[in-house]
């Protein structure tokens, strides 16, 4: 992994590095979560110019909450993505990426899934918590997600509404999922 990091500057690396463990994170979270909570399946949609690449495959749906496996994640510089891509398989044992959200008494919480104020090229991991709309919107190209259409995503053509395989289980089984890809 070490020759992808040529030509890379050093926040670059930083923040890969923290995108991850912020994945993690995010795992451990909901691998310790009690499953308490409506199972709900959302509507997703992603922005039309986003690469077919890191289109959303499937959704998990245990009680209150969904794990959304994206087939992968594409950044927008080419030794970027390389690295990341790398850092992700040797991390987490996948280049798919998974987002997975909390549903509680009609909110939704992201957890380090949150498209609080990116533009599609940035990378940032919020926790957020909005109303629950039935709807999700991934304003990334890493996927960070609200309840809401983002303006900047509507001024560059739009979303697309996705039609991902539906799935009844947890973030364990949406981990082997995505493994699979």
């Amino acid at each position: 992994m070490k020759h992808l990091l040529v030509g890379l500057p050093a926040p670059v690396t930083v923040q890969i590095r923290e995108d991850v463990n912020l994945q993690l994170l995010q795992k451990q979270y909901f691998e310790t979560r009690p499953k308490l909570g409506l199972e709900v399946v959302p509507i997703v949609y992603q922005p039309v110019f986003e690469t077919e690449k890191g289109r959303l495959r499937a959704i998990f749906v245990a009680p209150g909450e969904n794990h959304l496996v994206f087939q992968d994640e594409v950044a927008p510089i080419k030794a970027w993505d390389e690295y990341y891509r790398a850092h992700r398989i040797e991390s987490l044992g996948r280049a798919a990426d998974i987002e997975s959200i909390e549903i509680i008494n009609n909110k939704v919480h992201f957890r380090w899934s949150y498209s609080f104020a990116n533009l599609y090229e940035t990378s940032f991991h919020y926790d957020g918590k909005q109303d629950w709309t039935g709807a999700l919107y991934s304003s990334s190209w890493n996927h960070m997600l609200n309840t809401k259409p983002q303006i900047p995503i509507l001024l560059r053509g739009g979303y697309k509404r996705m039609s991902p395989e539906i799935h009844y289980g947890d973030r364990d089984a949406a981990e082997e999922y995505a493994k699979s890809l």
